[in-house]
């Protein structure tokens, strides 16, 4: 089995539910992106969309793992204002390099959960061997198993 390693940033926790539950399916390290500022409340809401939408890159606290060390990266982002996060995009954007083989994933309230993962591959440079899309609604249902587990096995059975 190839080595792998689950990136993550959630602001509301539903994307780390579910990366946290693609590491367990992949048997993958779990890595998130954390922030030194705080985006609590709607201000911080309020920042995201407004960063989301005008491709900012947020600063990022150190993280714990080197992607370079994986075959494979799984990326997870939700989906802000129609875009990629900007912690997303600031991690990507420092670690694109290093990415070998990656699969993607977003969680989303609304839409544009596809287009949001076209602009993840083009910002990693490559195509995924894998994605999925989920929504807030799948998710609290926990209508989300079939697609996780299908992402999952997609992605480990991946040649690389």
């Amino acid at each position: 089995m190839k080595s792998c390693l689950v990136v993550y940033y959630s602001r509301t926790g539903n994307t780390e539910r579910v990366a946290s539950r693609i590491a367990s399916a992949c048997a993958c390290d779990l890595e998130p992106i954390r922030e030194a500022r705080t985006r609590a409340g709607l201000p911080g809401y309020l920042r995201s969309c407004f960063e989301a939408i005008t491709g900012k890159r947020p600063a990022l606290l150190p993280g714990t793992r080197n992607a370079g060390d994986y075959e494979l990266v799984i990326l997870g982002t939700p989906v802000w204002a129609g875009r990629v996060s900007a912690p997303m995009r600031s991690y990507v954007l420092a670690n694109s390099g290093r990415l070998r083989e990656t699969a993607l994933f977003c969680t989303m309230g609304g839409s544009g959960g596809d287009k949001v993962l076209d602009e993840l591959a083009a910002l990693c440079g490559r195509p995924p061997v894998a994605r999925l899309v989920l929504t807030d609604r799948e998710i609290a249902g926990q209508r989300d198993n079939e697609k996780i587990g299908l992402f999952a096995r997609g992605a480990a059975a991946a040649p690389g």
